[in-house]
């Protein structure tokens, strides 16, 4: 039997610090989601050539309609789509 070990996000808008809920005081931002992108992969297989064994989605709008993006037109998202 074949597995795939696969890592999905969707929809990122804010890179700033937002909060986890309105009744949380605990916050995540770009540093910290990519931590834990890091740490998620980290546990896969390693491939015969040494890179991990996975697949890292994403799926939704990265470059609009956030307001970020209507002063950025995006490029604030480049370096975290290529993480």
């Amino acid at each position: 039997m074949s597995k795939i070990s696969i890592v999905h996000f969707n929809d990122v808008y804010r890179v700033s610090p937002q909060r986890f809920s309105d009744t949380s005081s605990e916050t995540i931002d770009v540093p910290k989601f990519g931590g834990l992108m890091d740490s998620v992969r980290a546990q896969w297989d390693n491939r015969s050539d040494g890179k991990k064994d996975g697949l890292t989605l994403f799926s939704g709008d990265a470059f609009s309609p956030s307001s970020e993006s209507s002063v950025t037109r995006g490029s604030h998202m480049i370096a975290f789509i290529l993480m």
